[in-house]
């Protein structure tokens, strides 16, 4: 089908109505599927949405893709001689010109906030490619004309592209923040329509099978499907503050120092004796909560603070072995976790001389689990911290950062090779 391009609509209006959209449909959710869902799933869902795919023409790789012979009405060219109300025919030649491109095939209708008033050629949209035609008459075609016209149109097509994917970009750039908050908006009203609701203290009579909302396996492409949630009501659970679990890796954070001041003291150290200076900072905050080898779920982890007999920290220590014992170390932590133990961390100790190259090593083993759902932040000098959600567990969000902790080496090691 052919179109004039970038002539059906303005780039505000229809960006607008794609936020509002998406917007209302949050707002259409089941309050009970928005609690139980992983906000992080939801968040990328509705974001994919809304994110556009900008054009990108190959202008540099037109090529001809057809060339047929045509007739050519040449009355109106005053050099033939042709007198006022004859019409003359000739014979001449179409040349389709190809562009291959990329991006949604849509964006080819929406006006750019600047575009250009000579208008464009019509063209043929495809899958990859866009087509337009010219023409010419056999008798009297002169090359360099030829090109410099076929050239024109690719320029004037190319720079509308430039132009439109301005708008794309700065559209892309502020969609997820108002999708998030729309998100937000949302969560905040279901809190309280459902906790006005419990406390009410009327029993609800529920479906004999609760409704159910499907998702794909994981997944690298953009999300098709809402993100899967469990068919249990939805109660509010206790969860850790963020500044709270923020104070806790600082601590652990401030251990480096230590390490640093006392190298020789570290250097000989086993995993457990070092997770031992960890919580005696830890309970020198915590009143003596924190505990070691403690048995959780289905197995013991290394650091357990507890308050009010909740689990409110779970970590992980582990020595720096690869990426396949750093795999095991992430099954294994995850194995402990119960359904009140959404903050956890782990915390690997480094006796390699290049730190750099192995934190990228977690995080490339990290952002490779099938339970990964998003990188919050990623520190090649530092910290990074995940999302991840459990398959077993769909909604429930599990909270991950990762330290990476220098540790001498002894002399008589390095000696040793």
């Amino acid at each position: 089908m052919k179109i004039y391009p970038f002539n059906d609509g303005d780039t505000f209006a229809t960006f607008r109505n794609l936020i509002e959209k998406a917007s209302e449909e949050i707002r259409s959710l089941d309050n009970e599927y928005v609690l139980k869902a992983s906000q992080a799933e939801l968040e990328d869902y509705y974001i994919d949405k809304v994110t556009i795919r900008p054009l990108v023409l190959h202008d540099d790789q037109y090529y001809i893709e057809n060339q047929t012979g045509t007739q050519i009405d040449v009355s109106h060219d005053f050099r033939r001689g042709v007198f006022p109300g004859e019409r003359a025919i000739v014979r001449g030649t179409r040349l389709d010109i190809a562009i291959p491109y990329e991006g949604d095939s849509w964006l080819w209708r929406i006006q750019p906030s600047t575009f250009s008033l000579s208008g464009y050629p019509e063209i043929e949209v495809r899958d990859d490619v866009i087509v337009f035609s010219i023409q010419f008459p056999d008798d009297s075609v002169d090359h360099n004309r030829l090109k410099s016209e076929i050239d024109r149109q690719v320029h004037s097509l190319a720079d509308a592209v430039q132009n439109l994917k301005r708008d794309v970009e700065n559209h892309n750039n502020s969609a997820p923040q108002t999708i998030k908050s729309a998100i937000q908006r949302k969560r905040q009203l279901a809190e309280s329509t459902v906790g006005a609701i419990a406390a009410l203290g009327i029993p609800v009579k529920r479906r004999d099978k609760p409704l159910t909302f499907t998702v794909p396996t994981r997944r690298r492409e953009s999300p098709v499907r809402r993100p899967k949630v469990s068919t249990e009501t939805y109660k509010p659970e206790p969860v850790l503050e963020e500044a709270e679990y923020q104070h806790i890796l600082e601590i652990m954070r401030s251990m480096s120092l230590v390490i640093e001041r006392n190298p020789e003291a570290f250097a000989s150290l086993d995993e457990e004796t070092i997770r031992t200076h960890f919580l005696l900072q830890l309970n020198g905050h915590y009143e003596g909560s924190a505990t070691g080898e403690t048995f959780n779920a289905s197995g013991k982890t290394d650091i357990i603070i507890r308050v009010e007999n909740r689990n409110i920290f779970i970590a992980e220590c582990k020595f720096w072995r690869g990426q396949k014992a750093f795999n095991e170390a992430i099954d294994q932590l995850l194995s402990y976790l119960s359904w009140r133990d959404t903050k956890c961390a782990l915390l690997v100790f480094n006796k390699t001389k290049d730190s750099s190259a192995v934190r990228q090593k977690m995080h490339e083993v990290m952002e490779a689990r099938p339970e990964h759902r998003r990188t919050v932040s990623y520190d090649p000098d530092g910290d990074a911290k995940y999302i991840f959600v459990k398959e077993s567990d769909p909604g429930r969000e599990i909270i991950i950062t990762t330290q990476l902790y220098d540790i001498p080496i002894s002399q008589e090691t390095e000696k040793n090779g």
